[in-house]
């Protein structure tokens, strides 16, 4: 695929077929659900990538570029690009959607501050306040080790 596209002067559609022939290929099975609109948001012909179809297909060579060229190999590697990459785009929904978005999402340094007090074996109190979404009662939190 990564091969051909620039090459493919109807790069657009072959990348919809591609995204609707993954969600097919799930059909019958227990993964159709998890698959089935996983696609639905990926506009392959939204003016934002350009305002001819030759413009949005050399825009999505470099985005299939830039994804082939990414390390995902997991095992022994020390960075998460899914998860780093998905840590990002909740960021940016919690920030847009307000507190409904960030009651489901608690920031990365936040867990990381979090977990380095229960793990030092210290007692604090958090007030909410300081992280919204953190405490859902409007009071505050003990964490012991």
């Amino acid at each position: 695929m990564r091969e051909r596209a620039p090459h493919d002067e109807n790069l657009n559609e072959t990348l919809s077929r591609i995204f609707k022939n993954i969600e097919l290929s799930a059909f019958g099975t227990g993964a159709e659900s998890d698959l089935r609109g996983l696609f639905d948001d990926v506009d392959v012909n939204s003016n934002k990538l350009g305002s001819t179809v030759a413009q949005r297909n050399e825009k999505l060579v470099r985005i299939i570029n830039a994804v082939g060229d990414l390390d995902l190999s997991y095992g022994d590697s020390a960075i998460d690009t899914f998860g780093d990459a998905y840590e990002y785009l909740m960021t940016m929904y919690a920030s847009s959607a307000g507190k409904s978005g960030g009651e489901f999402f608690t920031p990365q340094e936040v867990s990381e501050v979090l977990a380095r007090i229960v793990v030092a074996g210290k007692m604090i109190r958090l007030f909410e306040g300081f992280q919204s979404g953190l405490m859902q009662n409007g009071g505050s939190c003990e964490l012991a080790a």
